[in-house]
């Protein structure tokens, strides 16, 4: 490995602080979120990932001493949970899951919950 500084994902501008102040924005996101999925194309900026190695030790000449950590960008995250969101609320409203079954509830616990 070079001894090149490696860029710390948590460096970056916080585009959520942003995204959330800025609500003005919100009509056009809808529509933009709106025409991706009536299209079913999913541009490929969306989905790809920045990956940064972040060292585990002082040892950074050799590469097992790196963890991989790969942020996606957060127009992806938006989607991925007003999509989330409607699809529990589908299945909240139709009794599509037991309400015993805690393991893909949000705010559950998972088997924490079930004792």
């Amino acid at each position: 490995m070079n001894n090149a500084k490696l860029e710390s994902p948590w460096k970056r501008p916080n585009t959520k602080f942003w995204l959330k102040q800025l609500t003005a924005t919100y009509r056009h996101i809808a529509a933009i979120f709106k025409k991706l999925i009536e299209e079913d194309k999913i541009p490929e900026w969306l989905t790809a990932g920045v990956t940064f190695l972040i060292p585990k030790n002082e040892n950074t000449e050799n590469p097992k001493n790196y963890r991989p950590v790969t942020c996606l960008p957060t127009m992806y995250k938006l989607i991925a949970s007003v999509i989330s969101r409607r699809m529990q609320k589908y299945i909240d409203d139709e009794n599509l899951i037991q309400k015993e079954q805690k393991g893909c509830k949000r705010g559950s616990k998972g088997s924490k919950d079930s004792c």
